[in-house]
């Protein structure tokens, strides 16, 4: 994997395309240094085998910038996507997987951190007391990008709090919209585009 120079870390959304057929690509667990890797795999593999049952598709993946469909997603054209700056990667906080690169192959499934899911509560406050901040911390260390984006939404960003605890070489930068809530999406889209287009925001 290209080490990126900037990351940006943005959430899922909760519309989904349905089906897929490519096969699997983790370039997250490619990057991941164990014991984090291997945190990551057993914390997926617990919501997955514990969650309601319909909740996640068991056939047809796709790359994860092309599964989302919400309102963020749908202002990142996709020759955006696909004529991508090489030194900028894009990481999604997810419900079911915690972590995954925009490239990288999931299934649809119907988790958010947004929301609910019996048994966990609220997926954001069991993800973060489960450790993901420190998967992500040693996601970062492990790649050295000069400058990580943060352009997560509330839910999201407390799924990962603290994760910038202790980080040195690395430039945390945070991106807010006020009082604009779920308005924000559409704004969030177009920062990513240029990202992708640029390599800033």
């Amino acid at each position: 994997m290209t080490r990126p120079a900037v990351v940006a870390l943005i959430p899922e959304s909760t519309r989904k395309r349905k089906g897929g057929d490519e096969g699997p690509a983790d370039e997250v667990l490619d990057a991941l240094p164990e014991p984090a890797r291997g945190d990551l795999l057993r914390l997926r593999e617990e919501v997955a085998a514990r969650s309601p049952h319909g909740m996640l598709e068991t056939e047809g993946l796709m790359p994860a910038y092309w599964r989302f469909d919400g309102n963020m997603y749908r202002q990142i054209p996709p020759q955006a996507w696909e004529a991508r700056r090489p030194e900028v990667e894009v990481l999604i906080v997810s419900g079911l997987l915690g972590l995954v690169a925009s490239r990288d192959a999931v299934p649809a499934y119907a988790h958010s951190m947004a929301e609910p899911c019996p048994p966990f509560g609220k997926l954001n406050r069991w993800w973060h007391g489960a450790g993901l901040a420190g998967i992500l911390r040693a996601y970062i260390e492990a790649v050295r990008p000069t400058t990580v984006i943060d352009l997560l939404s509330h839910e999201y960003r407390e799924a990962v709090a603290g994760f910038a605890d202790g980080l040195r070489g690395t430039d945390v930068r945070t991106v807010d919209f006020p009082g604009l809530g779920r308005g924000s999406q559409p704004l969030r889209g177009e920062r990513i585009a240029d990202l992708l287009r640029i390599g800033r925001v």
